[in-house]
C-alpha cells in the first residue's frame, strides 16, 4: 500500500469511527493470529507461561471499527500494536466462538477473552 492510499484509508477509518461513536455503537472484539515467530520475543513469551506448544499465538483487541478494517489498520501501522503489525497473519474471529462475555463492559470483555484463550493454552497479547 503506497502512502497516498494509506492516507486515504486513514481518513475513511476516522470518518467511520466518528459516526460509530456518535451512535454509541458497542465495540467489537477481534482476534488476530500471529506468526509463531513471536514466541522468540522475551516479553511475549513471559506473558504466556501456560502456552501449550502448537496452540495459536494471537492478539486480542477491541474496536469501534469493523474487525476486518481494524486488521488492515494494524497491518498499515495506523494506531497499531507492534505484534499484529509485525507478526499478524490473519483475522481469526472463529477463535471467539464459545466465549461468553455477556454482562461485561467492553474493557472487561477484552480482558476476559484474553484470559479465556490463555486458559485454552493459546499465547495471547492484549494491550
Amino acid at each position: 500500500m503506497d502512502d497516498e492510499e494509506r492516507d486515504r484509508k486513514i481518513l475513511q477509518w476516522q470518518k467511520k469511527a466518528r459516526v460509530a461513536a456518535k451512535k454509541k455503537k458497542r465495540r467489537n472484539l477481534y482476534v488476530i493470529t500471529l506468526d509463531p515467530e513471536v514466541l522468540w520475543i522475551k516479553d511475549f513469551r513471559q506473558e504466556n507461561p501456560g502456552y501449550i506448544e502448537g496452540m495459536p499465538c494471537v492478539y486480542v483487541g477491541m474496536t469501534i471499527h469493523d474487525p476486518g478494517d481494524r486488521f488492515e489498520q494494524h497491518r498499515a501501522g495506523y494506531r497499531s500494536s507492534k505484534y499484529p503489525r509485525k507478526y499478524g497473519v490473519e483475522l481469526a474471529l472463529e477463535l471467539i466462538e464459545g466465549f461468553e462475555g455477556k454482562g461485561l463492559s467492553d474493557n472487561e470483555r477484552e480482558a476476559a477473552l484474553a484470559d479465556w484463550l490463555r486458559d485454552q493454552g493459546c499465547a495471547v497479547w492484549q494491550n
